[in-house]
């Protein structure tokens, strides 16, 4: 369900779901390729190789992680699982999933 159908009116763009039995949310944000306009009609999708994920994350994280490396999607690049990042004080829960295109998404877990 969508975050709003959550009850959450404060984050815009995101997603309710139950995993484990427990209600996780995700925010997203979203980062337009560059050279992207808004008044033009979307070109062709731009693919590569699909992403894989070399480690998962634990929890939400991980969970949408493994949701999106293994849809095959040809459009996906990498996906950066915050937790995982090397600077402990970089560290959060969320991703970045960058696009061939040069698109990102952003998705905080809340």
């Amino acid at each position: 369900m969508t975050l709003a159908e959550a009850g959450d009116t404060k984050h815009p763009g995101g997603m309710a779901v139950k995993l484990e039995g427990r209600e996780a949310r995700f925010h997203f944000v979203a980062q337009s390729a560059p050279g992207d306009k808004y008044d033009e009609p979307e070109g062709a999708p731009v693919e590569g190789d699909p992403v894989s994920l070399e480690r998962r994350a634990d929890g939400a994280e991980g969970w949408l992680a493994g949701l999106l490396a293994g849809s095959g999607s040809r459009e996906i690049a990498s996906i950066e699982q915050w937790s995982l990042r090397e600077d402990p004080a970089d560290r959060r829960n969320g991703l970045t999933v960058e696009f061939h295109s040069g698109a990102k998404i952003y998705s905080r877990i809340l």
